[in-house]
């Protein structure tokens, strides 16, 4: 029998009414009702609703009662003008300020009051974590199993973005658990899931036990639920970020996945034991093991960059053509694009920028059967291969090994050959030159993932350049580290303009005059200016008159592997190549 002990009538009636189609007879009570006491303590009362105060019992003896009451049975306190003392006081029941009849049922049952698969939990809030439901599980089952989701990872973004990403960020979150609540390999229709507090960034999910008595998972399926938990999230998390930007959820700003933490413990019921401490206790028990999850997931993920590096055939340049652009017409590049061929541009070609990209078919073949991966293959695009490694402290390593692979598939390609590298990378070249003696012509784009930290050095560095017949670029002028004080004290050979300055250029005035003031701003170094990113004729034609002397973007060329460079060129002749002052 479920007591409801309220002045709310209607809401009394509908639970009466939601519960009688399941054979659960109600006894409904007003709180002024002298037997209200008594029926609440009747040995087949399987839980109550009752309404925050109750005329002429005092606050202290009201709230002892619900206190003891909440330790036997489920009770839900129904209560608009409750203080958050009274509340913390009273952790033994659950809270409701705006209640709903499925609201009531759906904590009711979440505590085994009902006793039936009543589950019609909305998707589309989590409830905030009552000690109630644990309580219940714990001493119905004698045993109670937890997942602990730790994305405390989200704080990151309200940092850098604002509030608004880190909303929007959480709302995708939530959806994601929504869409794997109840599928195969992940936590059941059953289990209870809420959140820590309104505003946290941690979540437990309460597994619904077996049906034999005392149950408890076997060894080891706790830690393999959770780590199948944390590789279908940050899937799913990913495939959100790769969907067509109209269609996200997501805002642009997210490049990355957030880490995610899945942990997982059981502890069993101890009539010599508080049983409030017992729930404390398994709930630290899984965070302490999400943050073991954690440091496995980013060895997994060291040992997956590391083996990108060490292995052939799993890394793959693919090259840009850069051209120059002062005599570039309209004409020449619809030809080029109409005949899918660099030919009709060749006489413009300045040289080719390496853009390093991975096999996801050699990475699937190396690894099938190996176990979980932490992160698909096919979402491995050069910003997220290269923050990862970062992450897992190799990304001076996957920054050589681009380097080495760049020179060595780019032995037959004309003209000047740009690369990307790190400062720090090129600070110890005069150590690295085994990976790069053979290509003559050689460019070296600082990038702009990490500042330049020691200029002195750096300066060093582009003298002994300037000594062996190589060239320096900055990358991304406008954007990130590369800032006029850079461009002054390196003197670099060419300043590149970031793209998010180029893409419609030539609808935006005030962009221009930027522009063409970071234009004049790098003359200052007699630096050569490279535009990158363009995708319309209509931004050539403005950077043209802006006087850049170089281009790269979509609309020229797409990166494609040396071998179908070389087939389309077709090695006839040396190209000739316009020098740029």
């Amino acid at each position: 029998m479920i007591v409801v002990v309220t002045s709310k009538s209607e809401l009394a009636e509908e639970v009466r009414q939601q519960l009688r189609p399941f054979g659960i007879p109600t006894k409904l009570l007003s709180p002024g009702d002298p037997l209200a006491i008594k029926a609440l303590y009747a040995p087949d009362v399987l839980g109550a609703v009752v309404d925050a105060s109750v005329p002429d019992i005092p606050d202290e003896g009201w709230h002892d009662l619900l206190t003891n009451l909440g330790r036997r049975l489920p009770v839900v306190v129904l209560g608009e003008q409750v203080s958050a003392v009274v509340r913390t006081q009273l952790s033994t029941v659950t809270w409701l300020d705006r209640p709903k009849a499925e609201h009531v049922l759906s904590v009711l049952d979440a505590c085994g009051a009902i006793g039936v698969s009543f589950r019609r939990l909305k998707r589309d809030n989590i409830p905030t974590f009552s000690p109630q439901v644990p309580l219940h599980m714990l001493q119905q089952n004698g045993v109670i199993s937890i997942l602990t989701i730790d994305v405390s990872s989200f704080r990151r973004i309200s940092i850098e973005y604002g509030a608004d990403a880190y909303q929007r960020v959480q709302d995708c979150f939530h959806q994601l658990l929504f869409e794997l609540w109840g599928n195969a390999g992940c936590f059941r229709g059953a289990d209870q899931l809420c959140r820590r507090s309104v505003h946290g960034n941690q979540y437990y999910v309460f597994l619904e036990q077996s049906r034999a008595p005392g149950a408890i998972p076997p060894p080891g399926s706790l830690e393999q639920l959770a780590d199948r938990l944390v590789v279908r999230l940050q899937n799913s998390f990913w495939r959100e970020i790769f969907v067509e930007r109209t269609e996200r959820v997501l805002p642009d700003c997210i490049t990355m996945v957030p880490e995610i933490s899945v942990g997982f413990g059981t502890v069993l019921n101890n009539p010599a034991v508080d049983p409030f401490e017992l729930i404390e206790q398994v709930i630290e028990t899984g965070m302490e093991s999400a943050r073991a999850q954690l440091k496995r997931t980013r060895d997994r993920q060291r040992e997956l960059m590391q083996t990108l590096i060490q292995t052939k055939g799993l890394l793959e340049p693919h090259y840009q053509a850069v051209f120059t652009l002062p005599q570039l017409t309209k004409d020449m590049v619809e030809t080029a694009i109409a005949s899918s061929s660099l030919k009709p541009l060749r006489r413009h070609l300045f040289g080719f920028e390496s853009l390093v990209r991975v096999r996801p078919q050699a990475i699937d073949a190396l690894f099938q059967g190996a176990g979980l991966a932490y992160l698909e293959p096919r979402y491995l695009r050069p910003d997220v291969l290269f923050s990862l490694s970062h992450n897992v402290k190799v990304g001076l390593e996957l920054d050589q090994a681009c380097l080495q692979q760049a020179v060595h598939h780019a032995s037959k390609l004309p003209g000047t050959l740009l690369l990307n590298i790190l400062p720090r990378n090129l600070y110890n070249i005069d150590k690295l030159m085994h990976l790069i003696s053979d290509r003559p012509s050689l460019m070296f784009e600082v990038s702009e993932t990490e500042a330049i930290n020691n200029f002195d050095i750096m300066l060093k560095v582009r003298a002994n350049l300037d000594r062996m017949h190589m060239r320096i670029a900055t990358d991304d002028f406008g954007r990130g580290h590369s800032g006029l004080e850079q461009i002054i004290k390196l003197k670099p050979d060419l300043v590149k303009l970031d793209r998010s300055l180029i893409q419609d250029l030539h609808r935006d005035s005030s962009k221009q005059d930027f522009v063409s003031g970071l234009i004049r701003a790098a003359r200052i170094s007699c630096s050569t200016i490279l535009a990158e990113g363009v995708e319309r004729w209509e931004e050539a034609e403005v950077l043209q008159k802006l006087g850049v002397d170089l281009v790269q973007g979509f609309l020229f060329h797409k990166p494609q592997s040396s071998t179908i460079i070389e087939l389309d060129l077709d090695h006839e002749s040396p190209l000739g190549l316009e020098g740029v002052a």
